[in-house]
């Protein structure tokens, strides 16, 4: 768990350098960007002079851009080395995309703030607490050290970190903080209803028809303890969506009785090989999908993780059964 002095020791960084490059993990999700926002934004208001990094070459998920967006730039700024790196819900230098590890160490100080239990502790400050719910959560607790104002623009940034990494408030990790945290914001004036409009209502059209071709491509195996859907390049053409589209599938076969594990394997897109890409998530708390993902050289949460195969999709599946069966 992060202690008062981590909280202290980042704070106290911060003070010392007015220059930040605030970074989230590639692939990003709304816990990776409300925090990104969330602390970059208020840091701004408050006179730091902020760069926004978001790695990555991927279209940035529709679902968060009217969090304000516009400033976040896809590599690393020329100048990186002379700003402190702020990293958040990033669990390595390696997830910062292929200019992390370089970014990190060549960076004027470096600050490490995430609730990733596998986390290398990668920074020269490193604020980690695994049994947060969230990212942002973390992120408000840094904000409020350095006595900042949290504007309504932060306080929806956070609370979508809240919403997203607790699956809508339905997983274990919904705790009674990030019921107490969730309810603080909305006393800042935070609208859940328009939160969740905003996040699950208005879907597009090609959305909808790509998830239903994701869904007729699932698998039930082992005897229905482990759902398997694909994305496939054809599916994005014949529907003209993005990869960022298929977020939301999973949770459906999650939500299937008898499923232990969910899994959504991705084609590799151009450029990309082999490498296939794998979301897991777990439907019971004491099934470590994490466990998994790390035999496949990924990492992430015991009930959200993922990985990449450098290999046919069925090279997937059989990394993900075999170790199902080792359990």
């Amino acid at each position: 768990m992060s202690s008062q002095s981590d909280i202290a020791a980042a704070a106290a960084l911060l003070r010392e350098h007015p220059r930040i490059l605030v970074a989230c993990h590639e692939s990003p999700d709304g816990d990776a960007l409300g925090s990104l926002i969330g602390i970059g934004k208020t840091l701004q208001d408050a006179g730091w002079d902020v760069a926004f990094w978001a790695p990555g070459d991927a279209p940035l998920p529709a679902d968060y851009l009217w969090l304000g967006l516009a400033d976040v730039a896809r590599t690393p700024p020329a100048d990186a080395s002379e700003r402190v790196l702020l990293a958040v819900d990033c669990g390595s230098a390696e997830r910062l995309g292929a200019d992390g590890p370089a970014t990190v160490a060549s960076a004027l100080a470096s600050l490490n703030l995430d609730h990733h239990g596998d986390n290398t502790r990668f920074g020269g400050v490193n604020l980690v607490d695994a049994a947060s719910p969230c990212a942002t959560i973390l992120v408000l607790s840094l904000l409020r050290e350095l006595g900042l104002p949290i504007s309504l623009e932060v306080a929806e940034a956070l609370y979508v970190g809240i919403v997203t990494d607790t699956g809508r408030f339905m997983y274990a990790n919904a705790t009674a903080e990030s019921h107490r945290v969730a309810a603080e914001l909305i006393e800042l004036g935070v609208d859940p209803a328009e939160i969740f409009r905003r996040l699950y209502e208005g879907k597009p059209a090609a959305r909808v028809e790509l998830m239903a071709r994701i869904l007729s491509s699932l698998e039930l195996r082992l005897d229905g303890r482990l759902a398997v859907a694909y994305v496939t390049i054809a599916d994005l053409d014949a529907t003209n969506a993005g990869e960022a589209d298929s977020e939301g599938v999973i949770d459906f076969l999650r939500s299937i009785e008898g499923v232990e594990v969910a899994a959504l394997v991705r084609a590799p897109r151009s450029g990309e090989g082999k490498l296939h890409k794998c979301s897991l998530r777990s439907a019971q708390p004491e099934i470590d999908v994490a466990r998994i993902a790390h035999v496949g050289g990924g990492g992430g949460h015991t009930l959200a993780a993922g990985f990449a195969v450098d290999g046919s999709a069925a090279d997937v599946v059989m990394l993900i059964e075999r170790e199902m069966t080792r359990a």
